[in-house]
């Protein structure tokens, strides 16, 4: 029996061996995975971190584009600010022009009257240069009769002064014969 019984025990030990050889070689198996799994861990968190360092800098280009976004909102404000005042002012400038249409229609119509007014008095002033051109060849002949008058006047005058000086002279002589 103690044969048998070494026998059972040292098949139980055989037994419990080769339990610990599996136990152990599935410890190793286990180990061996286990550091798979804490490589893959690793990976997995290294690829984690490459994701969120993707993604930090996707956020950070995110928020760049919404930047640059909302400064083109800005100047899109802007530019629909300045098309609207240029509509306004160009509006002003037809306006303007408008009422420079109207004026320039005014001033036309204006400026014809005058030239009307300027025909009628250039056909006046011909008609009295006409008139004065008449009147100046009268009075030339005028003064010239005139003229020859008046020298007959001055001769005469100056015929009857020397006339009258030679009475004068003759009425002296005369009275100093008299008085004498």
């Amino acid at each position: 029996m103690s044969e048998q019984l070494l026998e059972k025990i040292l098949l139980v030990v055989t037994d419990i061996q080769k339990e610990l050889q599996d136990i152990r070689e599935e410890q190793k198996a286990i180990r061996e995975e286990q550091k798979a799994i804490r490589e893959e861990q690793r990976a997995i968190r290294e690829e984690q971190r490459a994701i969120r360092e993707e993604q930090k800098t996707f956020r950070e280009e995110i928020n760049s584009l919404r930047e640059e976004m909302n400064a083109f909102r800005k100047e899109q404000q802007l530019i629909r600010e300045e098309q609207q005042a240029l509509k306004n002012g160009q509006k002003e400038l037809y306006d303007l022009m408008n009422a420079l249409l109207h004026r320039q229609d005014e001033t036309d119509a204006k400026l014809e009257a005058l030239t009307m007014d300027v025909h009628h008095m250039r056909g006046e002033m011909t008609a009295m240069k006409q008139e004065i051109h008449a009147l100046n060849e009268k009075i030339d002949s005028h003064y010239e009769q005139f003229n020859e008058r008046l020298n007959n006047l001055q001769l005469d005058v100056d015929f009857t002064v020397h006339k009258t000086t030679m009475t004068e002279r003759e009425l002296f002589k005369m009275r100093n014969r008299l008085f004498s």
